[in-house]
């Protein structure tokens, strides 16, 4: 398996060596780790504490998506969860799970994922701390500016004149096409990002929904306090694997449906690596500055095609990914097994689908254990998970640490009874998911600043 370099002229004539060593540096960094064996695979369950109030199409046609923890500088209390609400912008809750801010988009506009990013210079040389957005819709990046001091915490700063994220597509015949209507919504997707204060840059990093390809975008702070997106380089993954193609659709049978695209994304801020995963593939690693991804693990793929993977403990589709940093170093990347389309009424490789997988990343993409978020009390069960997002910080309510998760089911306690068109979001104490593994994983409140 291989990724195709994009934009290798941007490169230089030293793109090759590039990409064959940082080839070579990801998989060695991965390993041979073996599948786990799923017919020995339990999934712990883990009651939430705190649950947001669900959205519904009268909340503006708001749909819960991706969160972020934004930590406050001085006085942790009043921290926020910054989370995309598609058409209904961007929500911003307190440590309480109450809405502090609500932030409509243009029309047209759709917020798919947001990231937190610390202590970006912009153009005068004041530091910022920003949220970046993926904006679905309009296919642009947006850029907002955060006080945690603030009434209203966020104000946009986007440049309005930077560029679109993905103006080109692939067609299935493998060619690139500068024919993109916005309105075709190959647009960018998932989004993550990573101040490299030591190399000097900050990154974002977009998928383009139904499509191969990453984006890999540096923020450039211009006159005015504004800030754009532009791509750097971008990768273009395989879209046939185990000789399925992943352009291949079917709208009856889901178990024959396929897509290539990619949307959970995550770099570990202390290598620069990017964990991207390609939704019915698995999880891919390349180092944030170049190179050959490495696929590090498979989904269980489909039943019904030629890619079926019994030994994999991720049911299709791989989601959400989130990495949890310990203050001894371990770290820990966490992936959505969301699973078919509730929607459907489709459950494959129970107990699979709506848990969350933990793998090491001190020894390669290594799986732990898996845990699924309970029902407990009146707070339901977090369902077809999308985005996700974990905090080793204590905050207040949350003194070990805080796991939150989009609940694509929200309000749905008897599990899957019926089709809800609600969503929302679950807060998990850390260290009930850290109990629930055998060893349990580490819990350092103390010790680890995300903001270096």
């Amino acid at each position: 398996m291989r990724f195709d370099l994009l934009n290798k002229s941007r490169r230089g004539e030293a793109g090759g060596a590039l990409c064959s060593a940082a080839a070579i540096a990801v998989a060695m960094m991965l390993g041979s780790a073996p599948l786990a064996q799923a017919a020995d695979w339990s999934v712990a369950a883990v009651p939430s504490v705190l649950q947001t109030k669900a959205l519904t199409e009268a909340d503006g046609d708001a749909d819960a998506d991706d969160p972020s923890v934004f930590i406050h500088p001085t006085d942790p209390a009043r921290s926020l969860i910054v989370a995309a609400a598609k058409k209904g912008g961007i929500l911003v809750y307190g440590l309480d799970g109450q809405v502090v801010q609500a932030l409509d988009v243009a029309d047209g506009g759709r917020i798919n994922n947001v990231d937190v990013l610390y202590g970006f210079p912009l153009a005068d040389g004041s530091p910022a701390d920003l949220v970046v957005a993926s904006d679905r819709g309009l296919d642009i990046i947006r850029v907002y500016r955060i006080d945690g001091d603030a009434a209203a915490p966020l104000t946009e700063i986007t440049d309005p004149a930077g560029p679109r994220a993905f103006p080109s597509r692939n067609t299935a015949d493998g060619s690139a096409v500068e024919d993109n209507p916005v309105d075709d919504q190959n647009t960018v997707y998932g989004l993550t990002t990573w101040h490299d204060k030591a190399g000097g840059n900050a990154w974002v990093v977009g998928t383009q929904r139904h499509q191969p390809t990453v984006g890999i975008f540096k923020l450039e702070a211009r006159d005015g306090g504004v800030v754009a997106a532009v791509l750097d380089h971008a990768f273009s993954a395989p879209t046939e694997h185990a000789g399925q193609s992943l352009w291949q659709e079917n709208d009856d049978n889901p178990l024959l449906d396929f897509s290539p695209q990619f949307e959970g994304v995550v770099v570990d801020r202390t290598t620069g690596m990017i964990y991207a995963g390609q939704e019915d593939v698995g999880i891919w690693a390349v180092p944030v500055t170049g190179g050959e991804p490495v696929l590090g693990y498979e989904t269980r793929g489909s039943a019904e095609s030629s890619f079926h993977n019994p030994d994999s403990v991720i049911a299709r589709d791989v989601e959400g990914l989130t990495i949890y940093y310990a203050a001894d170093g371990t770290r820990y990347l966490l992936a959505s097994s969301q699973g078919g389309a509730h929607g459907d009424k489709l459950k494959p490789d129970a107990p699979y689908h709506d848990s969350f997988v933990a793998f090491s990343l001190d020894a390669g993409l290594t799986p732990l254990g898996s845990f699924h978020v309970a029902a407990t009390g009146d707070r339901d069960a977090a369902q077809e998970s999308d985005g996700s997002d974990v905090i080793s910080v204590g905050l207040p309510g949350f003194e070990n640490g805080v796991f939150i998760a989009q609940d694509g089911y929200a309000g749905d306690l008897n599990n899957l009874d019926g089709e809800l068109a609600s969503t929302g979001f679950k807060f998990v104490d850390w260290a009930e998911i850290a109990k629930s593994f055998t060893p349990p994983l580490a819990v350092t409140p103390t010790g680890w600043d995300p903001r270096q």
